[in-house]
């Protein structure tokens, strides 16, 4: 099975004497997040070594779309915004192509390097 985004970054707990006040209010002693985890482009030898399909952008196509599509799992949308360096579809325009890699296995082997 597929890693999930979150299964790739580390827990991080802000105990922050700035958000002190906040966290009484809320009765908390911290709050729990994901450290935000800069994740490498691959190089042009390792893109070489991926099947890339390409797909050209329509309106009301969404990056959760085209991972079920492509991937089985509408949760990898987030591996088609970074591979095509756009956060989200508002950096998306009709017309443009967006590309699909391929295998999921080679493309997580380049997140761990």
């Amino acid at each position: 099975m597929a890693n999930k985004r979150d299964d790739l970054r580390e827990i991080a707990y802000n105990t922050s004497e700035k958000y002190a006040d906040i966290l009484a209010r809320r009765n908390l002693k911290f709050v729990q997040q994901y450290v935000s985890r800069e994740i490498p482009y691959p190089t042009d030898e390792e893109i070489s070594g991926l099947l890339i399909r390409k797909h050209m952008w329509t309106v009301g196509d969404r990056y959760w779309k085209l991972a079920a599509e492509q991937y089985n799992d509408a949760a990898l949308w987030w591996i088609l915004a970074w591979f095509n360096s756009k956060p989200t579809e508002a950096h998306v325009r009709a017309g443009d192509i967006v590309y699909i890699p391929h295998p999921l296995d080679k493309v997580y082997s380049y997140f761990e390097a």
